[in-house]
């Protein structure tokens, strides 16, 4: 009789203990402190140069409106370690289109001054636009990811075609970089989970 009260008692302690240590891991995480605003923001300015729209802290996630030379973004945040866990184009920004300029030579042959085309140029059609080749994304990619490219795949949806990038960085990370296959665009950045990282 006393024998089987032991054994009640043990059990009875090992679920204590694998209750304390699973709250411990639940809740602890959310006790880190998070970061202020400021050093959300300046998290963003460390990786990507341009200037920050909005920040909102949600569930414990910051999320970011940046603008940069390319376009807006909407970043996602750790709120805790600043770490950005993704990207995702939101705008592109038009690039202005560059019109050639007419040469100033003064005079033609025999006196006669040259006077410029009124031909309005060229308008480009539909199927003139240039794709994107792969070798040429992974380049892209690697301006906004510097690292190491792992492996490329291509796919298509409503926006049209689009490159999947992997770059391994220096410090461990892995990123997915999606280039449009059309304009060369940073569609979106998505960090991927480290492989030692389920602890």
């Amino acid at each position: 009789m006393n024998k089987s009260r032991v054994i009640k008692a043990a059990i009875v302690i090992v679920i204590l203990l694998v209750l304390v240590w699973a709250a411990l891991r639940i809740f602890g995480k959310q006790s880190e402190p998070l970061l202020s605003r400021e050093q959300a923001e300046q998290a963003v300015l460390n990786e990507y140069p341009g200037k920050v729209g909005s920040l909102e802290l949600q569930a414990g996630q910051y999320i970011a409106e940046l603008q940069t030379v390319q376009g807006w973004y909407k970043l996602k945040l750790d709120g805790a370690t600043g770490e950005i866990i993704s990207i995702v184009l939101l705008k592109h920004t038009v690039e202005p289109v560059v019109q050639p300029t007419p040469s100033v030579s003064g005079a033609l042959p025999g006196g006669a001054a040259a006077s410029p085309s009124p031909s309005p140029p060229p308008t480009p059609s539909p199927s003139a636009q240039r794709v994107v080749s792969e070798d040429e994304a992974v380049r892209l990619a690697l301006q906004e990811v510097p690292g190491k490219p792992d492996d490329v795949d291509t796919g298509i949806n409503e926006s049209g075609a689009y490159y999947l990038v992997e770059i391994k960085t220096s410090d461990g990370r892995e990123a997915v970089v999606q280039v449009n296959a059309i304009s060369g665009g940073i569609m979106s950045v998505t960090w991927e989970e480290p492989d030692g990282g389920n602890s």
